[in-house]
């Protein structure tokens, strides 16, 4: 049986309004998601990160949501509709969804894959972004493509839309967990002159989503001039030149990277120094719990538990990938938390502070949790 749900040719009100309302949530999503990710908006904006965030997912939960609206009613036979109205949005958006759930859901999902859904989360953005542009200028200028072309219209039913939408999850799962790109380098021969396969696969990857500062810009410091200074309750202060933290025994681990916003990094290889070892040149009071760090920037500062801070993960860190810090990374020398979000890694690091104290670090004076283990949430 036929639902008939509009009259006299006009799609009904609450159709109208869906579509509507899903451009504005999807411009609100893209709005969010700069806030979130754009380095010089996220340092803007830092105070309301944490609404900012909880705003995001819930938009993109509505989005998806709408996206699924199609289903629940039955489109009257005759009907026609311009094809590429439905299938943008379809085909584009439920892949938008499914890579925003996969950074939602950290402990989910493979780190690799999620590395990926981030990557592909951006440019699908752009793409639907890019997408409602043309619409709305076609619309605007009342133009319409070929009525019996391929964008031409159609009458749709129930199966179509599942297609569409189908089509979209399948082609997010391929880009996330099978990796075409990395399939495709694998089938390449291998080049002569040391580019091989594995040059090919990485230049697919990026390495990290962005590099944030709590400043307006990067400090720098040049090596000869870098101090570290080693203070707080203990029996042997200390103040280290560049020259003595490199003098002091060297640890390598490879750890994903996760950030709270949502990206994140596989396998990242960090060398540096453990917090055990500057103990044993400072010799902290017993009545010591707390590990208080600062960065030379004047900003931003982070506190561990001792017990945090000796764990066997946690490095002060001078190299990423076997090559020395950016200075957009921390250099010459910056925290290393891999269980926990990349906020507590504080960056451009001066002074390690041993106390009974904790301090309110500079994130946890905007709302975000001190402890900030990721398979926890934030």
């Amino acid at each position: 049986m036929t639902i008939k749900w509009f009259k006299h040719g006009k799609w009904p009100r609450w159709l109208v309004g869906l579509h509507h309302y899903t451009i504005g949530s999807f411009i609100l999503l893209v709005l969010t998601g700069v806030a979130l990710y754009l380095p010089i908006v996220h340092t803007a904006l830092i105070r309301y990160l944490p609404i900012i965030y909880d705003v995001h997912i819930l938009l993109g939960l509505i989005f998806a949501i709408t996206l699924i609206v199609p289903f629940l009613r039955i489109l009257p036979a005759g009907r026609r509709i311009w094809r590429f109205d439905w299938v943008m949005p379809l085909l584009v958006g439920a892949p938008i969804v499914i890579t925003g759930i996969m950074l939602w859901g950290v402990t989910l999902f493979p780190t690799t894959a999620r590395s990926r859904a981030f990557t592909w989360h951006g440019w699908l953005t752009i793409l639907l972004g890019a997408w409602i542009l043309v619409h709305a200028f076609y619309k605007a200028l009342g133009i319409r493509p070929k009525a019996n072309g391929v964008a031409g219209r159609i009458d749709p039913d129930r199966r179509m839309f599942l297609r569409w939408t189908g089509a979209g999850v399948l082609g997010a799962v391929a880009v996330t967990f099978i990796d075409p790109g990395s399939l495709l380098s694998r089938l390449l021969p291998q080049p002569s002159g040391g580019v091989g396969r594995q040059t090919l696969a990485s230049k697919g990857i990026q390495r990290f989503g962005a590099y944030y500062t709590v400043i307006s810009g990067y400090p720098k410091m040049n090596l000869a001039d870098y101090r570290l200074q080693v203070t707080g309750d203990v029996a042997n202060p200390m103040t280290l030149k560049w020259a003595d933290v490199q003098a002091i025994p060297q640890y390598s681990e490879t750890k994903d990277f996760h950030c709270v916003t949502g990206w994140s990094v596989p396998n990242v290889r960090w060398q540096g120094i453990h917090i055990s070892q500057l103990m044993k040149l400072v010799k902290p009071h017993e009545d010591v719990k707390y590990v208080n760090f600062y960065s030379f920037d004047g900003q931003y500062s982070e506190s561990l538990k001792l017990s945090e801070a000796l764990d066997s993960t946690v490095l002060l860190a001078y190299h990423m990938d076997g090559q020395p810090l950016l200075q957009e990374q921390g250099y010459p020398l910056r925290l290393v938390v891999p269980k926990m979000y990349g906020y507590k890694s504080i960056k451009w690091l001066n002074r390690v502070e041993f106390s009974a104290q904790p301090i309110t670090g500079y994130w946890e004076h905007y709302g975000y949790p001190n402890e900030a283990y990721f398979r926890t949430g934030i």
